[in-house]
């Protein structure tokens, strides 16, 4: 993806500055970076990792997890030119040494006296938090803003932002015969429980790939509880507004899920007006899927059969390398109808739309 002229002006101003950086204090360096990409480029932020007269340090783009600038964040460092001084890296990274202390308005807390368990959620993984010790009542806010800083810092903002669904601190009130470890203890077996548990061990599936389907109503009424109400409930008038889906879903791209370069989700939806289309149309997406597959560009999560239309969803490393690479199939009359669509999707919230049904 070409870079924005924005970004691309502000490469060009920190290229030009970089050697007068050079000359200035590690904290000087990032104040004056950060003042030559605020111009340019909001919400995103620069930091150096390094030791002072270093000829070379890290030089950290990052957006504070916040996850709506992750897109930016990635095509800022894309474009980024062979620098002198500065390797360009992606994220703020997990901290070296997960067992540190942080203070707060005269109050400290260090990570290994926080507690966390680790749960299942929907592809991602909850964490449940309580303290190792007694909080005073004045300071449990800012224990509380302290561990989720220090969360950033132990398992890095990319993981946490991604990869972490809900938190929650529990009290007293919490579950005896669940696992608890010290926060400072837990990249590896956040790792472990994301890899052995929850199966996504960052490898592409080899072979045949298992596929699971089944029905499912779009556009029903439901009731307060969220339970789907029978047509025959309804007031007169309000039936009949409900769509029925097939769903076909790969359960074997769980491995792969929320990878950091898998993080576009491409969509290729098809008019399906008769049988001969249909069957058509499910043959290109496949060929697509494989086209993609084969050199680890991306891969096909699920396809979904709805009101005469068939929509298939892949995620991909690079857009425009995967509309490349499927530019020949789409150009077959059966794709007349295309609707094409790209999200930055990093999370693979489109994918456990469907697929947190079956896993």
């Amino acid at each position: 993806m070409q870079p924005t002229p924005e970004i691309t002006h502000f490469w060009r101003d920190f290229a030009a500055a970089e050697a007068s950086l050079q000359t200035l204090s590690l904290s000087e360096r990032v104040e004056r970076a950060n003042a030559l990409l605020e111009p340019h480029v909001q919400g995103l932020a620069l930091e150096i990792m390094g030791k002072e007269g270093e000829a070379v340090v890290d030089l950290i783009v990052t957006a504070h997890g916040h996850i709506e600038n992750f897109q930016r964040l990635t095509q800022l460092v894309a474009a980024a030119p062979k620098l002198a001084h500065n390797r360009v890296i992606a994220f703020r990274e997990r901290s070296a040494n997960p067992d540190f202390p942080i203070g707060m308005d005269g109050f400290e807390l260090a990570s290994h006296e926080v507690l966390v368990s680790l749960q299942q959620d929907n592809g991602q993984v909850a964490l449940e938090l309580r303290f190792a010790r007694e909080i005073p009542y004045d300071f449990v806010d800012h224990a509380r803003q302290m561990t989720f800083i220090m969360l950033d810092h132990v398992l890095g903002e990319f993981d946490f932002a991604v990869k972490v669904g809900a938190v929650d601190f529990v009290d007293e009130d919490f579950e005896q015969d669940q696992a608890w470890i010290a926060l400072s203890q837990l990249p590896p077996v956040f790792d472990a429980y994301w890899a052995q548990t929850m199966g996504h061990t960052g490898h592409f599936p080899a072979g045949e790939h298992d596929w699971e389907g089944f029905d499912l109503q779009f556009n029903c009424a439901v009731d307060d509880e969220g339970n789907e109400v029978a047509d025959s409930d309804l007031p007169e008038g309000e039936a009949g507004e409900s769509e029925q889906g097939e769903v076909m879903v790969n359960t074997s791209a769980n491995a792969v899920a929320m990878r950091a370069d898998l993080a576009w989700a491409l969509s290729l939806d098809f008019a399906t007006p008769d049988d001969a289309t249909r069957t058509a149309v499910q043959d290109l997406q496949a060929q697509a899927a494989t086209l993609l597959q084969v050199p680890q560009l991306g891969i096909g999560v699920w396809t979904l059969q709805r009101e005469g239309r068939r929509q298939a969803l892949y995620y991909v490393s690079d857009e425009q390398l995967a509309k490349q690479a499927l530019a020949p199939l789409l150009a077959r009359e059966v794709a007349a109808s295309l609707e094409m669509k790209v999200d930055f999707d990093p999370a693979w919230s489109g994918y456990f739309e469907y697929a947190s049904y079956l896993l």
